[in-house]
């Protein structure tokens, strides 16, 4: 066979295989562009949610009241959707329309979360008049109106709080831990065997050693460290260095010359009469010790707790977690 009819035959072989490869990447190239601008979008309204979440709260001095914190998680929400829809360049576009895209939007908190989305409306009050009812009342003469809500609507909204907590069996204890986002824990039950009331609260950390005067963590001692120290700015503009301390998590600042505090709210100096006594700082050391206090007064309820002593968990499940 001749040269010229080989090359032929590659080339009609070759050509409509890389002519489909041509066409695959392409479409990849596309996916994976309309991929990242998705994402795009999506991660810059997340992040207006978040922002005006934060703003929300900062300037809200009742932002730690239930309500208080439902009205600005809710105003985050319609951020959020207001950002999509810019966004994606549809204004035309309402919140009742987007959020049939969105199957739920989660505020994970410090101990539990928020979770926006679908829900069946259930009502189960008395008052509760269907269009039917209410148009049977007005025949007979009453003043009466049809429920705004309807029961079985489907609506979108906020779930109450949920926390991060689990009920658990163990010996003769019923309790409940409540977990954070680190190591803090809050255990409430009951002791059926000494029937004494589970009451406790703290960070959990093992491998805590000694007592107060001498306290170690993994074979490391904790020391008093010098107290904190910052620079502020005084009312006639000078810069002045100062000792503090936390307290509640609020510094309290010394005042050198009467030995007092004060500490600073919305950029006020708030002076109370304390008399600032600590030489030294000894947070990190009252941090471990009430660890380990905490540790030990919990001990029999968590050590050697496993899932399967979970409440509420189904048999099945609990098989499997025990093959593993």
């Amino acid at each position: 066979m001749k040269l010229q009819n080989l090359a032929v035959i590659f080339a009609i072989i070759i050509l409509p295989i890389s002519l489909i490869l041509g066409i695959y990447i392409d479409n990849q190239i596309e996916t994976l562009r309309l991929q990242i601008s998705y994402d795009s979008k999506l991660n810059n309204a997340t992040y207006d949610a978040l922002k005006a979440f934060q703003l929300n709260t900062v300037n809200n001095s009742a932002s730690d009241l239930s309500e208080s914190k439902i009205s600005d998680i809710e105003a985050s929400v319609n951020s959020f959707f207001n950002s999509i829809a810019s966004n994606f360049n549809m204004p035309g576009y309402n919140r009742d329309v987007l959020k049939e895209y969105v199957p739920a939007l989660v505020y994970t908190m410090y101990d539990g979360y928020y979770i926006y989305s679908e829900y069946n409306n259930k009502i189960t009050s008395e008052d509760y008049l269907t269009p039917e009812q209410a148009n049977e009342r007005k025949a007979t003469g009453e003043d009466v109106e049809a429920s705004t809500y309807q029961d079985g609507e489907q609506l979108s909204g906020l779930k109450s709080y949920v926390y991060y907590s689990c009920r658990y069996k163990k010996n003769d204890a019923d309790f409940v831990i409540t977990y954070s986002l680190d190591n803090y824990i809050t255990i409430k039950g009951v002791d059926y065997s000494s029937g004494k009331i589970i009451d406790e609260a703290g960070y959990l950390i093992d491998n805590i050693s000694g007592d107060e005067n001498n306290i170690e963590y993994r074979d490391i001692q904790i020391n008093n460290e010098d107290n904190l120290r910052e620079y502020l700015v005084e009312n006639d503009g000078t810069i002045k260095e100062y000792t503090y301390k936390k307290i509640n998590g609020v510094k309290n600042y010394k005042v050198e010359e009467t030995g007092k505090c004060f500490s600073i709210l919305n950029g006020e100096r708030m002076y109370t009469n304390d008399v600032f006594n600590q030489e030294r700082n000894n947070s990190a050391v009252k941090y471990y010790s009430e660890a380990k206090t905490f540790r030990e007064n919990i001990n029999k309820y968590i050590d050697g707790l496993k899932p399967t002593d979970a409440v509420g968990i189904d048999e099945e499940t609990k098989k499997e977690w025990r093959r593993l």
